[in-house]
């Protein structure tokens, strides 16, 4: 017999750090009366092989009470059970293969516990002994210390009741039923954890009552919901056969499915790996694999099935092949639906789909939703921004390296960048729509303020300078393109309201080119208050700032320039229908000319005063272009960027 302080010390390094496994005190007691009600079913014929737990817990107490119809403590069983070492040859006939833990998980996780039990000894009468624990001298379960007694039960069994109901073991239990709290939860831990044993016994049935509530488990619960797929694989010990059985649930099986493993009838985990499956099915079905390959290699404790590597991913993909047959339609369909994820995705959010490759996505066989399609895409454009931002400073100190610049990822990200560009741009013309349209949402004529589309253009009050100022996100490109960027050599000036100065200034002090100024007249989008004005029309007043500039340079841009070598040019912007009144007016006096392309834009080579000799005069270029023209223009040239980013257009 082990000696108590043997066993407590053995107790104490199997299950230390197992704060989180009081599992294991359940799963080794129920598992060995499990094994005593199978044996002797296999000596009688007409039995029913039976348990009966009873598990009760409060904020005090744990109270576990286990009842097997078993053969009970004969002599035999007896001489197992107190060597721990000590093989049951019976169990092992059966390939139950005990490992000789019941005993020390008692010790470990119980505060006390007592045995009862009704035997046949040797002479064949039946005998009971109650042996309790820790109350025994010089062992622990000490059955010659607790003489035996006439039972009123003619039949045999064991019974054990354990307490836990201090801080430490009270507290693994705690941990184990928060998960577990109801007794619908706990059969299907029971189920998960004991399977083989179940599926594998027609007649062995559990009586479960938890905390009141009475549950029943059975061959019968699970074997009509229960598909059996056998299969064999040549590993590295050579040819294994493996069960895989597919248990119907309530719950439908979503993403990666784990494939639970059982060995030596028990729930076990693989050390080196997971085994999985992945889909999207509505109806779904737990995955249990059994095989006598992983009785031969788990550990002590039951836990952990040694395998190698290589073995796992052979077993899994076996298992897919299977799998991908039984679920083909259920795939198919899946798979259809991705697509339409995917398509959708394309549409929403071009700028990523560059990131994304379709045949990645569309062979899944779960449901790859919009939202994991972005996710995956982000993630991509995040590794490739990375790495462009840690190599693009270093491109020419090596120039035997391939230039990421050059890369195909180089590309992938430029073309998501100017997809988003292109994208605001389009909302920002969406804005100029909503502003030059005549009408309100009620049918009524609107007037839309001259600040609000010189706001759109560009800020009031903002001079750039160069393209590193953070003003430089303006949407002068509505009027071309050409302004989207600024040197040092190409500046803009904003003018405040109520400033005598027109709306935009913008001016080139190249040393090596022709000194430019353009003058940018911006008017109400729809009704500019000096369209054809007989004091002063909208040609008349830009040409007015021309003068104020040509003699004052200084005051108007802070610009000191001979503004004698300086190319004018005046850009009015305004509704088509101010053109057409200022072009009518009676102080016009003629000359302009359609520009080509577009329906009610013009333009004419003017000149304006240089001082009050009408002789005097200096070339200025005006243009009148119309909002419906700038907005169509504009519009156009969007859509050619987005086809080239989409590569609609061959630009080879």
């Amino acid at each position: 017999m082990e000696q108590k302080s043997n066993v407590q010390y053995r107790a104490e390094k199997e299950y230390k750090n197992s704060r989180e496994k009081f599992f294991l005190l359940l799963r080794e007691i129920i598992s060995n009366s499990i094994h005593a009600v199978l044996i002797r079913q296999n000596k009688e014929t007409n039995f029913i092989p039976q348990l009966d737990l009873n598990i009760t817990f409060d904020e005090n107490q744990c109270k576990i009470e286990l009842r097997d119809n078993g053969e009970g403590f004969t002599e035999k069983n007896r001489l197992y059970f107190e060597e721990l070492d000590k093989k049951n040859l019976e169990k092992e006939q059966f390939n139950f293969h005990p490992l000789g833990q019941g005993r020390l998980a008692i010790v470990y996780f119980t505060d006390s516990s007592e045995y009862e039990t009704v035997y046949k000894d040797k002479d064949g009468t039946y005998q009971k002994r109650t042996i309790p624990y820790p109350n025994t001298s010089d062992g622990l379960f000490n059955f010659d210390e607790f003489v035996e007694e006439m039972p009123e039960i003619k039949d045999t069994y064991t019974k054990l009741t354990a307490y836990l109901n201090k801080q430490n073991t009270l507290g693994r239990a705690k941990t184990f039923f928060y998960k577990y709290p109801n007794s619908k939860a706990f059969k299907q831990w029971f189920i998960e954890t004991f399977f083989p044993f179940i599926v594998t016994n027609e007649q062995l049935v559990v009586n479960i009552i938890f905390n009141g509530e009475d549950v029943t488990v059975k061959k019968g619960n699970i074997e009509s919901e229960t598909e059996r797929k056998p299969f064999e694989i040549n590993l590295a010990e050579g040819n294994k056969s493996f069960m895989l059985w597919l248990i119907k649930k309530g719950t439908q099986m979503h993403g990666e499915n784990p494939v639970t493993c059982f060995a030596r009838n028990l729930k076990a985990d693989l050390s080196n790996g997971k085994l999985s499956y992945s889909i999207d099915n509505n109806d779904g079905y737990l995955l249990y694999l059994t095989s006598e390959y992983f009785d031969e290699h788990v550990d002590t404790k039951g836990e952990k099935i040694e395998i190698p590597v290589d073995d796992i991913l052979k077993i899994n993909k076996k298992i897919n092949e299977i799998l991908d047959i039984e679920f083909s339609s259920i795939i198919e369909n899946n798979q259809k639906e991705t697509k339409r994820n995917l398509k959708n995705f394309k549409k929403k959010y071009p700028s990523l789909e560059t990131f994304i490759e379709d045949s990645n996505i569309i062979d899944d066989k779960k449901i790859v939703n919009e939202k994991d399609i972005v996710q995956s895409a982000i993630d991509e454009k995040s590794r490739i921004e990375k790495k462009f931002w840690n190599q693009i400073d270093r491109e020419f100190e090596n120039e035997e390296d391939k230039l990421f610049s050059d890369s195909e990822e180089c590309y992938k990200l430029l073309n998501s960048s100017l997809h988003i560009y292109v994208k605001h741009r389009e909302s920002v013309l969406k804005r100029l729509h909503m502003l030059i349209q005549k009408f309100d949402e009620d049918g009524n004529d609107k007037s839309e303020l001259e600040s609000s589309v010189h706001e759109l253009f560009i800020k009031r009050g903002t001079t750039l300078s160069d393209s590193s100022n953070i003003n430089h996100l303006h949407n002068l490109w509505i009027l071309d393109d050409k302004f989207t960027t600024f040197s040092n050599d190409f500046k803009v000036k904003s003018t405040k309201s109520g400033q005598p100065l027109s709306d935009v200034y913008i001016w080139a002090d190249d040393p090596e080119k022709t000194k430019q100024i353009l003058i940018l007249e911006l008017k109400s989008t729809t009704n500019a208050h000096n369209a054809g004005n007989t004091k002063e029309g909208m040609i008349a007043q830009v040409k007015r700032y021309a003068h104020d500039f040509y003699k004052h340079p200084h005051k108007t841009l802070n610009w000191t320039v001979n503004t004698e070598q300086v190319q004018y040019t005046g850009i009015i912007l305004a509704r088509k229908s101010d053109i057409d009144k200022e072009l009518t007016s009676n102080n016009f006096s003629g000359g302009y000319k359609p520009i080509p392309f577009l329906a009610n834009s013009y333009y004419f080579e003017d000149n304006f005063s240089k001082d009050d000799n009408p002789r005097n005069k200096m070339d200025i270029r005006i243009e009148l272009y119309s909002f419906e023209d700038i907005y169509e223009l504009a519009s156009n040239r969007n859509n050619v960027f987005f086809k080239l980013l989409k590569k609609e257009f061959d630009i080879e």
